[in-house]
């Protein structure tokens, strides 16, 4: 199952970033990307946490675990 999350990841990054600006040099594609990489580790609802952003998910656990 790990490589449909992968391809989810990459065609995920692809539609976001890479088809969605056209760079002139390298660090703006990396500074893009690394804003996208923050957002999508932190902020974005993922649907194998119940549609819970990463940090609404870890304070659900952490609050009925301690």
């Amino acid at each position: 199952m790990q490589n449909g999350y992968i391809e989810r990841f990459n065609r995920t990054f692809r539609e976001n970033i890479l088809d969605a600006y056209l760079f002139d040099h390298i660090m703006q594609a990396q500074i893009l990307a690394e804003e996208w990489m923050r957002d999508y580790n932190y902020n974005r609802p993922h649907e194998a946490l119940g549609s819970k952003t990463p940090m609404e998910y870890n304070a659900l656990t952490a609050a009925c675990c301690n």
